[in-house]
């Protein structure tokens, strides 16, 4: 999937990807950019077609991007 919004004050992004692709509440998923892990995020609440997960902090390598990948 793809991040599609992001909010850094809040430490929180919209995915692509939700429930048709069998995204599951409180699922954790890496966040890639060109093949470098930028971080990790949890997913908090999920609809038909995508999802809402949080930032994990410990995780943070940069700034989390709207277009980064998000792979399970």
């Amino acid at each position: 999937g793809k991040i599609l919004a992001v909010d850094p004050k809040y430490d929180f992004v919209v995915l692509d990807i939700g429930d048709d692709q069998g995204v599951k509440e409180r699922g954790e998923m890496m966040v890639n950019r060109q093949g470098k892990l930028i971080g990790k995020v949890r997913i908090s609440s999920v609809q038909k077609d995508r999802c809402v997960a949080t930032i994990l902090p410990a995780w943070k390598r940069g700034e989390v991007m709207e277009g980064d990948q998000v792979i399970y």
